[in-house]
């Protein structure tokens, strides 16, 4: 699957556990490519990581 440069950058940071809010957490969770808890935290999901992992061996 491809995505934009924009929601690279957004896994790419839920990756680092840099903060990630509104649309964009929204977009990652939806696409269920990361899971929010109820305090807000944000990680990705074990599909998250693999597409990720995926994009970055594009790049190369």
């Amino acid at each position: 699957m491809e995505m934009t440069a924009e929601q690279r950058k957004i896994l790419q940071a839920i990756a680092a556990a840099e903060p990630v809010r509104g649309d964009a957490a929204t977009w990652a969770v939806t696409a269920g490519w990361a899971v929010q808890a109820e305090d807000g935290d944000i990680d990705l999901t074990e599909a998250g990581r693999d597409v990720l992992t995926a994009q970055a061996g594009r790049k190369g």
